[in-house]
C-alpha cells in the first residue's frame, strides 16, 4: 500500500492511500486528491499505478509538476519522493509490509503484522517469531513431522498433519484440533514455541 502525504509550509494537510489505478490531483472537487490553492490547475497532475509501480505525471498544468525539485513530465516515484504541486508538497510514502523469517526448516509463509504469534523458545531460532495472520499456517519438516494452525474468527486451532510422532501442547500429546490458548507451549520436533494471543 502506497499513501500521499499532502503539505503546506510544513504542515500535514491531509494523507491520502493510493487504492486505484489513476488517482488525479487538481483544484477542481472531482478530483482524488483536492488542492485549493491559485497555483495549483484544474486537473493538475496524475498518479498512475501499474504492476511496474507508480508515476506521477503533468496533465499540461499552468505551473508545472515537480518531483524532488526537478521539472516532470512522467516519473517513477520511489519511496519519499517529494512532489511540488504549486506551493504544496506531496510526500510519496510505500509502507512496508513487516517480514518475519521462517523458521529453520519450516514451511511457513512470510506473512504481515497481526496480532497472534508462535514464539520459538529454545535452540538457534530462540525469540525468534512467526506472526500468524494466514486462515492455515503450517509448521515443520515435511515427512517428519508438520502442524497447521488455523485463524478462526475468535481463536486459533492447532491440527497434527503428518509424522509419527505427535506434537505436543503443554507435555501432552494432540491427536486432532485442539484450540489454542495464550502461553500454550507447543512441542514440535523438540522445537518448543509458545503460542501468544493477541488482542485483536
Amino acid at each position: 500500500m502506497a499513501k500521499i502525504i499532502v503539505t503546506f509550509n510544513g504542515l500535514v494537510q491531509q494523507e491520502v492511500s493510493i487504492t486505484k489505478s489513476r488517482m488525479t490531483v487538481g483544484r477542481r472537487p472531482g478530483n482524488d486528491i483536492v488542492i485549493d490553492h491559485l497555483t495549483v490547475s484544474g486537473q493538475h497532475a496524475a498518479i498512475d499505478t501499474t504492476p511496474n509501480g507508480s508515476f506521477v505525471l503533468d496533465l499540461g498544468s499552468t505551473n508545472g509538476t515537480m518531483v524532488n525539485s526537478q521539472p516532470i513530465k512522467k516519473h517513477l516515484l520511489q519511496h519519499d519522493d517529494v512532489i511540488d504541486i504549486g506551493k504544496y508538497k506531496l510526500r510519496f510514502q510505500v509502507e512496508k509490509n513487516a517480514q518475519v523469517q521462517p523458521i529453520s526448516g519450516a514451511v511457513v509463509d512470510n506473512v504481515m503484522s497481526a496480532p497472534a504469534k508462535i514464539r520459538v523458545m529454545n535452540g538457534n531460532n530462540a525469540g525468534k517469531e512467526l506472526i500468524l495472520t494466514k486462515p492455515i499456517t503450517t509448521i515443520g519438516s515435511p515427512g517428519v513431522q508438520v502442524v497447521a494452525i488455523a485463524k478462526h474468527q475468535t481463536n486459533y486451532s492447532i491440527t497434527p498433519v503428518e509424522g509419527t510422532t505427535k506434537p505436543k501442547i503443554n507435555e501432552r500429546e494432540i491427536v486432532a484440533k485442539t484450540i489454542l490458548e495464550h502461553g500454550d507451549i507447543i512441542d514440535l520436533m523438540s522445537t518448543k514455541m509458545q503460542f501468544l494471543a493477541g488482542n485483536g
